[in-house]
């Protein structure tokens, strides 16, 4: 009975500390969370050309979008196509609201392909021979397109991504986002453990 007990005791605490060393910090979260919240009092554009920025600094190039206020990359491809490639994109969206104001949501599309199961983006079979039989519904020049994800190969899936738009609101007002940081610091201090 006594060594049950004891087993059980610490399977419990080895299924918590695992359960807590996936999450997120406190303070990571509540900053994010913060950021989701944000609503700028500032021209769009000038938003938009902070969330270019940001993009930039994470290594992403941008395509042509005929939407001011929507920005996407082409895929970026990090890893070893023989063992394992990690496929991402990143989308912001800025909306203007009724009040004027103006919000910016940002997401990524991401998947996984595994040894060589993944062929390089190409553009879909269509049925046509040639490209002049098709429409021109891409652009003359080829940036980036959807991977043809494979069976064994994880299927994209998008996700918002709370990082990138604190990244965006610290770039606009690190003054703001200092005393943001410093609320979130004293209230994890003081929080009830």
């Amino acid at each position: 009975m006594m060594v049950r007990r004891q087993w059980l005791a610490a399977m419990t605490s080895v299924v918590a500390a695992m359960c807590f060393a996936g999450c997120a910090s406190p303070r990571k979260v509540l900053l994010e969370r913060t950021s989701s919240l944000v609503v700028y009092d500032l021209p769009a554009m000038e938003v938009m050309k902070a969330a270019e920025k940001v993009i930039a600094d994470r290594g992403y190039d941008l395509l042509p979008s005929t939407d001011p206020y929507f920005l996407q990359t082409p895929w970026k491809v990090t890893g070893n196509f023989d063992l394992g490639a990690r496929w991402s994109r990143l989308y912001v969206e800025g909306r203007v609201r009724a009040d004027g104001r103006f919000s910016v949501r940002a997401y990524e599309m991401a998947a996984t392909t595994f040894a060589r199961t993944q062929s390089l983006p190409t553009l879909r079979y269509t049925g046509h021979g040639t490209v002049d039989d098709t429409p021109n519904a891409t652009p003359a020049v080829l940036v980036g397109t959807e991977p043809a994800m494979q069976t064994r190969s994880a299927r994209p899936n998008i996700r918002r991504l709370l990082e990138l738009e604190w990244s965006i609101l610290e770039r606009i007002n690190p003054d703001f986002a200092g005393s943001v940081k410093d609320q979130v610091d004293l209230y994890v201090a003081h929080a009830p453990q």
